[in-house]
């Protein structure tokens, strides 16, 4: 696991004791939180046969597949899954707990991860299945709890996105970190080589995406670098800060005039940062990945002596010219 850097601008400056984020999400989707439920689970809840025949023919719930009903407002995908036998798992689940969920190919859009126990067929179109050999369903709940939807996610989705919904995970303490290290253990060898190594200090999913390339790239990354009279900066690398907006990151009006107080902060301290959207890091990701090299090669340099002498370091003294 990588965690957050220790780094501080400018030397000894105080480091403020980052805070723990709300919990943010579910790990479990019950009858109350989906609009919907299997009759045992509504007979829990205080229900009768008799008020859920009176509910139906009211139409206050639907009887949407055997033994399960919801209510009109119920979640759309959970109904549609159920409706055709199956249940909601992988990217549609860790979405419905509240993980931040990558970009999905044109091709995939509208489709949903569902699964079933002895699931040896095809699914209909617009469903992709995940094969279960179970003889039962391991739980009771129409949409996978996060561990199990995650579990399935690892072994469907590709290292990348297997890795932003884990990350998402660890940042909205959803699941612990030796949580999410047993889920790995329990993985096969080449599922946990394709995943790699995770950041305890991702806000994002775009953040994931850009760290994980550029330490594949061999780049040595810092995450949440904090500077004094600024606060925690996304990313360093090679002389060069990042600050990675998610994909909500606008959505309080006072977000953008925030961001430039901050940039304008770091101006007095010489520094260089590129900032990214969330569109530059999925939507045009081939483009952004030259722009990042271009960067560090263009004001990399420069970056890391400004960093060095905010750390009060030795300035490296430049390379002579070979004959």
């Amino acid at each position: 696991m990588h965690h957050a850097s220790t780094l501080v601008l400018p030397a000894g400056a105080p480091r403020p004791h980052r805070p723990l984020r709300e919990r943010r999400g579910t790990r479990r989707l019950g009858a109350e939180d989906l609009g919907l439920g299997s009759r045992a689970q509504l007979l829990q809840l205080g229900l009768t046969d008799a008020r859920l025949r009176r509910h139906a023919r009211e139409g206050t719930l639907q009887r949407i597949a055997p033994g399960w009903y919801a209510r009109p407002d119920a979640a759309a995908p959970a109904v549609r899954a159920l409706a055709a036998g199956f249940r909601l798992t992988c990217l549609d689940a860790a979405e419905m707990h509240g993980l931040w969920v990558p970009h999905r190919p044109a091709h995939e859009e509208g489709d949903l991860h569902v699964y079933r126990f002895n699931a040896v067929a095809d699914a209909p179109p617009g469903m992709r299945l995940h094969a279960s050999r179970s003889r039962s369903w391991t739980e009771p709940d129409a949409v996978a709890s996060l561990p199990l939807a995650l579990e399935h996610a690892m072994q469907c989705l590709d290292g990348e996105s297997a890795a932003v919904l884990l990350e998402s995970a660890l940042e909205r303490r959803l699941l612990t970190v030796p949580e999410v290290e047993a889920l790995l253990a329990r993985a096969p060898i080449a599922t946990r080589s394709r995943i790699g190594a995770l950041s305890t200090a991702s806000d994002s999913g775009s953040e994931t995406r850009v760290v994980r390339w550029l330490r594949r790239r061999g780049f040595h990354v810092e995450q949440q670098v904090h500077l004094a009279g600024v606060g925690f900066l996304d990313v360093y690398v090679g002389g060069l800060f990042l600050e990675i907006d998610g994909r909500a990151h606008h959505e309080q009006e006072d977000a953008f005039l925030r961001d430039r107080r901050r940039d304008l902060r770091t101006v007095r301290y010489g520094l260089q940062i590129l900032r990214l959207s969330d569109e530059q890091v999925w939507t045009r990701w081939e483009d952004t990945r030259r722009a990042i090299l271009d960067a560090l090669d263009e004001v990399g340099a420069f970056g890391r002596r400004k960093v060095d002498r905010l750390l009060d370091r030795p300035v490296p003294a430049p390379p002579r010219p070979t004959r």
